[in-house]
């Protein structure tokens, strides 16, 4: 039976429902007591921007979807390099992210039981 899960957000928030759904499987996982770390990588980086307003499009948060992962010791993590390739090394993150580089992505890979993608 697998005990821990990596879960890769990798599309923007908002346009799709993907990056919110992977944030909530972290969060399901994590409350049923499996061993959960999120990165954000690729446009996935655009969730860790602070100060969105998901209200102007009608949306749910996907600020708050990641900051109640905290409460159940999920690490989420944002891939350092893919910030700089948008134009946002400079950018506020989310209080509590992790930067990692994609050489910690791969060790991050290789020691998870499972990996999923949204």
């Amino acid at each position: 039976m697998a005990e821990s899960m990596l879960v890769l957000v990798t599309k923007p928030p908002y346009g799709l429902e993907d990056a919110f759904a992977g944030l909530r499987l972290g969060l399901a996982m994590a409350v049923n007591g499996m061993t959960v770390s999120v990165v954000m990588l690729e446009d996935g980086v655009y969730n860790a921007v602070a100060g969105q307003k998901p209200d102007a499009v009608g949306m749910p948060s996907n600020v708050d979807a990641t900051t109640e992962l905290y409460d159940f010791d999920v690490s989420v993590y944002v891939v350092k390099e893919d910030l700089a390739e948008r134009g946002l090394a400079d950018a506020t993150t989310v209080e509590g992210l992790k930067s990692v580089d994609r050489g910690a992505l791969i060790e991050m890979v290789s020691t998870h039981d499972v990996v999923t993608t949204f």
